[in-house]
């Protein structure tokens, strides 16, 4: 139980608590002024004894609610108890008064613990009861019911039955107040499902469950491979709506309790299986995805839509106590094996699908979609992360230096973005490996310039950059690759690239090398002018590029 939610438990138990007890206070006050008892009077033995049984109730009454309060979870086997002794004892003391019409009051004590106990029905319910017995009673005692004794009777059961109402409404409203509460808390409101906060801590709770019952639990993660195109494309109401409908499902299939389910991120979902390996799991959720996916696609045809990005779930995995005994080390396994499934095996679909979709785009409205393929070449290789961003951001700066025109420059700064796209088709161990490639090894990474032009070739709006992509280590003598170009033959954008590529390689750390500092990559460029790369380019680009360079070490 959450602090806040504890705090306002205990406050709205108190006040019933000291209501009650003020019931019975009430009722005590009412038997002593029958008995015209005062201060100072020597109580009779009938009186001692009421008085006694009375406190010794409030004792045991008051005692038993502050130890449930402090040491058990709370419940109304009190209350029922109360209500159960103080009803018949009400109306038998009545019986016992007859005439003594201010005795009349007392029915209202039930009608108040049954109303802060239960609700307002229950309490209009006892309050009717005991109206209806009121006047039975009083119809048996007068053989009548003379027009004084049925006014009374008529006030005083009105005035109940409304008080009930009140008081009942009141309790019902903060009741559904604090229910409301805790589910703006605890749930998404779009999905119905736990939020990311909740589902952490039913994790932590299940963790423990498991470790003491020496049991296994399961964790799955999926993600919406394709929300933001959905978003951009269709609207994010769209989007809104197809992540309502996932949470749906989940949240149904929730309620056979075989898991918890919660949207854990944007367009990630949280499963919880407790008690369950991930071998019993794997099946199960194959299974969800299946039924989420017909969804999905019931769902465009309803919507009228009938071309659109191929929809797909991806999905991570980690099973308690083999992937990490703790929440947080569950966690990063499942996003681990989420990541690795997402890039590794769906890679191919996934840049295919995402080429298809920017090949209708025209180039200025694509940069969002190639951010993509960036963080797929970063899955792939983490050495080089944020090299393409780099070289995108001093290929324009030298652009902008030698005044190229808008056009131009919108080819180079996707050309330069992308230089390295071929390298989704080289196997991590070769993009990752520490020592020297050997020459099958270098063959395939050398030919990355060519894969990386093939993949964007399809796309005819971007028939300009292909040549960036294929070219951007030709050399200026002729000894670069996949062609051998040579001199101006080398496209100006390929060459710009080149430089640019090297000056960031050469002052990037690598597990194998150090970073050279701005001078010493300088003067290694300039070595290299007119073998590497285009002399008339070289020194424009290293005085351009020095507080490009400072921005990005900083």
């Amino acid at each position: 139980m959450r602090h806040w939610e504890e705090k306002r438990a205990t406050d709205i138990s108190e006040y019933i608590l000291v209501t009650h007890i003020i019931c019975l206070l009430i009722f005590l006050m009412v038997v002593l002024s029958f008995y015209n008892a005062g201060f100072g009077v020597e109580l009779t033995p009938t009186l001692t004894v009421l008085f006694s049984i009375f406190s010794i109730g409030i004792i045991i009454y008051v005692g038993r609610n502050l130890l449930l309060k402090f040491f058990y979870k709370r419940s109304n086997i009190d209350e029922i108890f109360l209500l159960a002794v103080i009803f018949p004892l009400t109306f038998a003391f009545l019986w016992y008064s007859r005439d003594f019409n201010g005795a009349k009051v007392l029915i209202v004590i039930p009608v108040i613990i049954a109303a802060t106990t239960f609700g307002k029905l229950a309490g209009a319910g006892v309050a009717v009861a005991a109206s209806a017995l009121l006047f039975l009673m009083d119809y048996e005692i007068f053989a009548a019911l003379p027009p004084g004794i049925f006014q009374t009777n008529v006030i005083l059961a009105s005035v109940t039955i409304l008080l009930a109402w009140l008081v009942g409404g009141l309790m019902e409203v903060e009741r559904n107040t604090q229910q409301e509460l805790l589910r703006l808390a605890d749930y998404d409101q779009l999905t119905g499902l736990y939020n990311h906060r909740f589902i952490q801590e039913k994790l932590v709770a299940s963790l423990h469950k498991a470790a003491s019952e020496n049991t296994s639990l399961s964790l799955v993660l999926m993600d919406v491979n394709q929300l933001k195109y959905y978003n951009t494309v269709y609207g994010y109401q769209f989007g809104d709506e197809l992540l309502s409908l996932i949470g749906q499902l989940l949240l149904d299939r929730s309620n056979e309790g075989l898991y918890a389910a919660a949207r854990y991120g944007n367009d990630e979902f949280m499963l919880v299986f407790p008690g369950k390996d991930k071998k019993a799991v794997m099946e199960f959720t194959k299974n969800i995805q299946k039924e989420i996916e017909a969804r999905v696609i019931a769902f465009f045809n309803i919507k009228g839509i009938t071309t659109y990005k191929p929809f797909s779930i991806s999905e991570g995995m980690a099973g308690y106590p083999e992937d990490g005994t703790e929440a947080l080390p569950l966690i990063r396994a499942a996003e681990d094996d989420l990541f690795r499934r997402k890039y590794s095996k769906g890679m191919p679909r996934l840049y295919q699908s995402v080429l298809s979709e920017i090949s209708s785009l025209k180039v200025s409205e694509a940069f969002a979609y190639l951010q993509t393929f960036i963080t797929l070449i970063n899955a792939k290789d983490r050495y080089t992360y944020g090299h393409s961003e780099r070289v995108m951001s001093y290929a324009m700066a030298m652009a902008e230096k030698m005044g190229i025109d808008e056009d131009t420059k919108e080819f180079l700064r996707y050309g330069a973005f992308l230089h390295d796209i071929g390298k989704l088709e080289i196997e991590t161990m070769v993009l990752t490996k520490e020592g020297r490639l050997n020459k099958k090894e270098w063959d395939t990474m050398r030919n990355h310039t060519v894969l990386g032009s093939e993949m964007i070739q399809p796309v005819v709006s971007f028939k300009d950059i292909v040549s960036i992509i294929r070219s951007h280590h030709e050399n200026y003598d002729g000894s670069g690759y996949p062609d051998g170009l040579k001199g101006d033959d080398i496209p100006l954008l390929a060459r710009i690239v080149r430089i640019a590529d090297s000056f960031d390689a050469m002052t990037s750390e690598r597990p194998y090398r150090k970073a050279l500092r701005f001078d010493d990559a300088s003067m290694e460029i300039r070595k290299n002018a007119g073998t590497l790369y285009d002399p008339n380019l070289v020194d424009l680009f290293l005085s351009t590029v020095k507080n490009v360079y400072k921005k990005t070490i900083s």
